[in-house]
């Protein structure tokens, strides 16, 4: 596997007036898990396919172990891809469909054979070996497709474009769970893209996230829901999302209209106030709201605990707390003021 170097790298599609990816920076240590996190549009797949060799970047460079590949083509960088529907040759088995890279690379039958062996254990394939591909789910086709992407032991590093999105539901768990499982114990280099924020948070060692082209953070999952760098990754994050409400600066303290929210060391002017819905509670103290709606999603020691929508303003705030009690309409919300996020001069993001 390879350490991965991405430095100012830029692409744009022919007869396009606008750059897909602008100055993108990225690295990846040997064997991480790395996804790529975005919504539709916003370069994730293009990325993979310039680290594939399957575009060329208008400018930037790409290192694999400090080995300069921006001018090289996929079989030149050793890359083995998974795409979002898998392909299999109807023609061969699944003993076959995994041993294809193997002998077309000159293994001998037996070598070959071995090696799948070993990949189909760690995927729990054995029992497919002798199956052809026409009588499989696509849950054990998109299995398939990633052992025959792993089965390489020259491969550099593992591109998987959206692998999940195609599988059904109840199975996406289990097929993520084999995947990062395999990845921990070969000690994988992947590349990993996803609009889904669930897979990104349970799968990847690091996260970058892209919107318009660019790279808005890049961390850890615990920075991500903790410590998002910009109001698009503290939305995206988080179901529901980090709550954002307009706020300002002033006398050291933090305000939300005229209420102080607590000390703060932060200039003085408006800003934005992030919270998770976790680190505030409604109750009888705090900034007026209107609460709207409950919803119980549990319990704890046998007290209902769920999530509460509330007005505030025209802004509607979230909190994950325990609804022992019934809440009054006209409530105030109290905010963790040792938690809470101040977003200044950015781009103010609109969300539903």
């Amino acid at each position: 596997m390879a350490g991965i170097e991405v430095r100012d790298l830029s692409h744009r599609y022919p007869g396009a007036k606008e750059l897909t990816l602008d100055g993108i920076d990225l690295q990846l240590a040997d064997g991480e898990a790395h996804a790529i996190l975005g919504g539709s549009g916003t370069g994730k797949t293009t990325l993979l396919n310039l680290l594939a060799g399957l575009l060329v970047p208008e400018r930037g460079s790409i290192k694999f172990d400090g080995r300069d590949v921006t001018g090289l083509s996929g079989a030149q960088r050793n890359v083995a891809q998974v795409f979002q529907f898998p392909v299999l040759y109807p023609s061969l088995d699944v003993t076959g469909n995994l041993e294809f890279p193997l002998r077309n690379r000159g293994w001998s039958r037996q070598a070959a054979r071995t090696r799948v062996l070993e990949v189909a254990r760690l995927l729990d394939l054995e029992a497919l070996l002798d199956r052809q591909p026409a009588g499989l789910s696509l849950f054990e086709k998109q299995l398939i497709a990633i052992g025959r992407a792993l089965v390489r032991p020259d491969v550099a590093v593992v591109l998987l474009d959206e692998p999940l999105t195609a599988v059904e539901p109840a199975t996406k768990w289990r097929l993520r769970r084999a995947l990062k499982t395999v990845q921990t114990e070969l000690g994988l280099t992947m590349v990993y893209v996803t609009h889904d924020q669930t897979e990104a948070l349970t799968f990847a060692d690091k996260i970058t996230m892209l919107h318009e082209g660019r790279v808005l953070q890049t961390g850890t999952p615990l920075e991500f829901y903790e410590r998002p760098a910009h109001q698009i990754v503290a939305h995206f994050i988080g179901s529901p999302g980090m709550n954002l409400i307009d706020a300002h600066v002033s006398a050291g303290a933090l305000h939300v209209g005229d209420i102080s929210v607590g000390p703060v060391s932060a200039a003085p002017g408006p800003c934005v106030l992030g919270f998770r819905p976790e680190w505030a509670e409604i109750g009888e103290v705090g900034i007026p709201v209107t609460v709207q709606s409950t919803r119980v999603t549990g319990t704890e020691e046998g007290v209902a605990v769920g999530l509460v929508a509330a007005h505030l303003g025209d802004q509607v705030v979230y909190t994950r707390q325990v609804l022992g009690g019934s809440l009054d309409h006209d409530a105030r919300l109290r905010i963790d003021a040792d938690r809470l996020i101040v977003f200044r001069d950015q781009h103010r993001f609109d969300h539903d």
